[in-house]
């Protein structure tokens, strides 16, 4: 608390005990320290799982090695034995939990943060459901039996109607009853259930989308009555300022283009001339989850969170010059490409620039599949799920969002991103990339610089 003082939404958070789903996630991790870090809470419980054979307490202890927990480890490291995990999963009846454990957290939870999910665009229709949408239904039965429970924050998306240009802060029409999709995946196999998939999501693009929509539907349904709040936030990136500018930890969305831009793999987008691309750093939602909980126990309003969009030819010049800035070592190709708004161009970029050099080239040097493949492989994969929305525009309407942004603000709870010039962001968020992701030191960056214009050199050659 050293670094932050107080302010009305902070000091509302003493001695209250927190339960968050998702908390080992990107986001989770993030939340976990700013309530560690910001506000004077008695006690968080984790619901984790174990995995791999580590149990749920040694994957705590893995969690806070992440430099993520560094600023709280050198300040105030005593707060982090305010965490527990328990031993759950969103996939399962009762979310797992021992009768102890739902004892537990029946009697002293006063704040759940709801972040688990599946955020796989390709996910099965099963899997789909289960976690998204069974697993909101299980940690509402839960939420029912806490006795001193004041708000359910619920992370959704802000994708979930992404079949209508202009979102509003409502609750649009479910597609299909949410019981009814329930029962479909509990009654068909999964050859019939993959096979009406595509006609199910329609107008949507993928199972990710549809089932977050259907989960506010069962969230508001079997909620009513209960203190609950939804934030949708856009695309979720490595953090603005804080704890670290520019953290992440992984390679989810636009992470995933960056490192794949800034390592020669990704030469080619295929995008509509013009779009903007909401992206929203990870701390921004966080804040605004934090608030929002306050604000559910004080008042009564539903929360959105997306803002500074971001067209495709302003973040292309942003990003070459970030990527010249902040190289990545040992890229594959020279970080370099360009946007086309015809397929069929795109795709012959893909194969002529990455996937047959990568194959022919390499492999004739390596004599066996190199890294190369298996990168452009993924990328391909990767790009293409985003592809609906990269050829897509949308408006996203913030405005009780917008008239509560003072909320957080003298608790350094802050949630606007007007005031983050993308310039500088977009180099933060590569340099975090190089950093956190790539695991380079900013000292390689000289090493880097120096490769790069040996790449550059090897292009002009070869053009010439």
């Amino acid at each position: 608390m050293t670094d932050l003082g107080l302010s009305e939404v902070t000091e509302w958070y003493r001695n209250k005990t927190i339960f968050i789903t998702g908390g080992t996630g990107f986001m989770g991790k993030v939340l976990v320290e700013k309530l560690l870090r910001s506000c004077p809470v008695r006690r968080i419980y984790l619901l984790m799982r174990p995995k791999r054979g580590v149990d749920v307490n040694q994957r705590l202890d893995d969690m806070f090695n992440y430099k993520l927990f560094d600023k709280i480890k050198e300040s105030q490291p005593e707060v982090l034995q305010k965490v527990f995990a328990v031993k759950g999963d969103i996939t399962m009846e009762g979310l797992g939990l021992s009768d102890e454990d739902e004892a537990r957290l029946a009697d002293e939870v006063n704040v759940l943060f709801h972040a688990a999910a599946t955020i796989n665009f390709t996910e099965p229709m099963r899997v789909a459901v289960n976690m998204n949408m069974l697993g909101t239904k299980r940690v509402v039965s839960l939420a029912r039996k806490m006795r001193n429970l004041q708000a359910l924050v619920h992370v959704s998306t802000a994708y979930g109607n992404c079949h209508v240009p202009e979102v509003y802060e409502e609750l649009y029409p479910a597609p299909i009853d949410p019981g009814r999709l329930i029962q479909l995946t509990e009654w068909l196999d999964d050859k019939l259930l993959e096979d009406i998939t595509p006609r199910l999501v329609e107008p949507r693009p993928n199972t990710y989308t549809f089932t977050k929509a259907l989960a506010e539907h069962l969230l508001v349904n079997d909620g009513e009555g209960l203190p609950i709040t939804i934030i949708r936030p856009s695309i979720v990136c490595g953090s603005w300022r804080e704890p670290i500018p520019g953290w992440v930890d992984n390679l989810f969305a636009f992470t995933g283009l960056l490192v794949g831009m800034g390592k020669g793999v990704l030469r080619s987008l295929y995008v509509s001339n013009g779009i903007k691309l909401d992206f929203i750093p990870v701390d921004v939602p966080i804040n605004l989850m934090i608030v929002s909980a306050w604000n559910t126990a004080v008042g009564r309003y539903k929360w959105t969170g997306t803002d500074q969009p971001l067209t495709i030819e302003e973040l292309a010049e942003h990003l070459k010059k970030s990527v010249r800035k902040y190289p990545f070592n040992y890229p594959l190709w020279y970080p370099d490409g360009s946007a086309k708004n015809i397929k069929f161009l795109h795709q012959l970029h893909v194969y002529a620039v990455n996937i047959i050099p990568a194959y022919i080239a390499i492999m004739r040097i390596l004599g066996r599949k190199p890294i190369a493949v298996k990168l452009c492989n993924k990328m391909v994969k990767a790009v293409g799920a985003l592809e609906y929305f990269m050829l897509r525009d949308w408006t996203f309407h913030t405005t009780k969002t917008n008239a509560r942004r003072f909320l957080g603000q003298s608790g350094h709870l802050h949630f606007s991103v007007k005031d983050s010039p993308a310039r500088t962001y977009i180099q933060t968020y590569q340099k975090g990339c190089k950093q956190y992701i790539m695991k380079e030191e900013l000292s390689t960056i000289p090493f880097a610089k120096k490769m790069m214009t040996q790449f550059m050199s090897c292009t002009v050659l070869r053009s010439a």
